[in-house]
């Protein structure tokens, strides 16, 4: 997979690159999105995928809300999972890497979703194995 990265990656729309929960906040009127440290340019559907990963880490199946939006109408399920597996792959060398002083939360939300993003992953791998 880590040889069509650079494809999967191609675009340019505006990423957030670190769209988690954590990075929203809901006011009375508006979302405002946070920490935009990771930000780039890439395909518009990049943080959708980065979210959904997010959504299994919560226990929900993310699968039917990935193929049913608009944003991932038409996107070759492959480059999709290469996202999945860059973010999964990011997430869990990062966790794997922290220096000892590192708040053991970030590793353990780390690691949780990466461990998710890659259950979704083998999930989508295996429904089109089917």
């Amino acid at each position: 997979m880590e040889a069509h990265l650079a494809e999967a990656t191609a675009g340019e729309t505006l990423a957030h690159g670190d769209l988690y929960p954590f990075n929203i906040l809901l006011t009375a009127d508006r979302v405002v999105v946070v920490d935009w440290p990771h930000a780039w340019t890439g395909p518009r559907h990049a943080d959708l995928v980065m979210l959904l990963g997010s959504v299994a880490l919560s226990g929900i199946d993310p699968e039917p809300h990935a193929s049913r939006h608009p944003l991932l109408t038409g996107v070759d399920p492959e480059a999709v999972d290469v996202l999945i597996s860059a973010q999964a792959g990011f997430l869990l060398a990062a966790a794997a890497s922290w220096a000892p002083a590192t708040d053991p939360n970030i590793i353990r939300m780390m690691t949780g979703l990466g461990r998710a993003s890659l259950r979704w992953l083998s999930a989508r791998r295996q429904q089109r194995k089917q």
